[in-house]
């Protein structure tokens, strides 16, 4: 009988090892399995990260540039109107002379 419990014990010990062998195989296939697709994605998520960076910054530069335009033109036009203002030497002269001469 001591025989029979020990063949007992023996296939139990057996099958245990096999259960365990069977858990780390199964938790190694989860971890490849889990491994890939976090690589996915990540190359997924920096593919539309990327993406999305560049149409910000191709956004960004298209405004830069329509700003930095209109400051030209604005400025252009302020100086042609500065260019082409009237100037009226006597008015001046009769002002220069009050704030100057009459305190």
């Amino acid at each position: 009988m001591a025989e029979n419990e020990a063949n007992v014990i023996s296939h139990l010990l057996n099958v245990e090892a096999q259960a365990s062998d069977l858990v780390k195989e199964a938790q190694d296939e989860a971890n490849k399995r889990l491994s890939s697709v976090h690589k996915k994605a990540d190359a997924e998520f920096k593919e539309k990260f990327d993406k999305i960076v560049a149409e910000l910054e191709k956004s960004y530069n298209e405004r830069i540039s329509a700003i930095d335009e209109k400051h030209k033109k604005i400025l252009e036009e302020y100086k042609s109107s500065v260019e082409n203002a009237e100037q009226n030497k006597d008015n001046f002269n009769v002002f220069l002379k009050k704030v100057l001469i009459e305190q």
